[in-house]
């Protein structure tokens, strides 16, 4: 029998604040990171909207919180309650991981360093010098987007379906004042798509096509994927998505996007404790999870 685990006055809390969080898998990864180091602290999800977490930040200090992840809808609502961002939080516009400095509360966006990680870690793939298009201009997209324009893409190109959104035409501008003409093609049009996928290399989903429960369904037609790709799909519930399966298929290299949530995940720890994460187990603890044999 596992020993059962007790928690002390002493105790340090930590969690993730969003709406829904139920099927979250990071408290599984951050829990059994905790456990690894010998910490003596619990990592829990909370459903939380924006009408709740204006009484939740206030509380955090006198519940001893010691850090928190924030998802969606609160990425940017939980920057009215922070002190200073990093450079990424602020460029994004967007929060998800919430730590402790000189006193005050601190906002980070983990994403994009968690998928650049990733790609040169498990994908053995450096985007410097690369062109790239990403599907899709959310939270995701923001992050991951400044993220490999930091890391020295040559060019990050855009699609998105939703031609009324205004999300494409933010995104494009925000990482142009970054970096000079570096998104020299915004899209909603999908005869262009061809075109794109022929010019970039690097293809990355940020939407939620292939995400439970439209798991048969991708952003474009992957008949236009070769081996010259490399295809990364930002969805890791299923982990192997249509996506996925079908890049692979067609001879091209692939990532899966449980490593963001990983790297992440480890980034988040190191900005909460700056301590090391032991991220074989936080590897372990998710791929678990998601029932896939590391």
């Amino acid at each position: 029998m596992p020993k059962e685990k007790t928690y002390w006055a002493d105790t340090e809390f930590y969690g993730l604040l969003g709406f829904p969080v139920r099927k979250s898998l990071s408290p599984a990864m951050h829990n059994a990171n905790f456990e690894s180091l010998g910490m003596n602290a619990v990592y829990t999800p909370y459903d939380a909207t924006e009408a709740s977490i204006g009484r939740i930040m206030p509380a955090l200090e006198a519940l001893r919180f010691k850090g928190l992840n924030v998802t969606m809808p609160l990425k940017q609502k939980v920057i009215e309650y922070l002190g200073e961002l990093d450079e990424t939080a602020s460029l994004c516009n967007a929060v998800n991981t919430v730590y402790w400095k000189n006193g005050q509360l601190c906002g980070a966006n983990t994403d994009g360093t968690g998928f650049v990680t990733g790609l040169r870690e498990q994908g053995k793939y450096e985007p410097a010098g690369k062109k790239c298009v990403i599907f899709g201009s959310g939270g995701a997209a923001r992050g991951v987007a400044f993220a490999l324009a930091s890391a020295g893409v040559e060019s990050i190109s855009l699609w998105k379906r939703d031609s009324g959104n205004k999300k494409l035409e933010e995104l494009a501008s925000d990482l142009n004042a970054y970096k000079s003409n570096i998104c020299p093609v915004l899209s909603t049009e999908e005869a262009d798509i061809p075109k794109i996928l022929q010019e970039n290399e690097l293809v990355i989903n940020s939407t939620p096509l292939g995400m439970e429960p439209n798991t048969n369904a991708t952003p474009f037609d992957t008949d236009l994927l070769g081996p010259g790709h490399m295809v990364c799909d930002l969805v890791y519930v299923p982990h192997d998505t249509l996506l996925l399966r079908q890049a692979r298929a067609r001879g091209a290299k692939i990532l899966y996007g449980y490593w963001m949530t990983i790297w992440q995940g480890a980034e988040a720890f190191r900005k909460w404790t700056g301590r090391e994460p032991n991220v074989e187990v936080m590897t372990k603890a998710l791929l678990g999870h998601l029932a896939i044999k590391s």
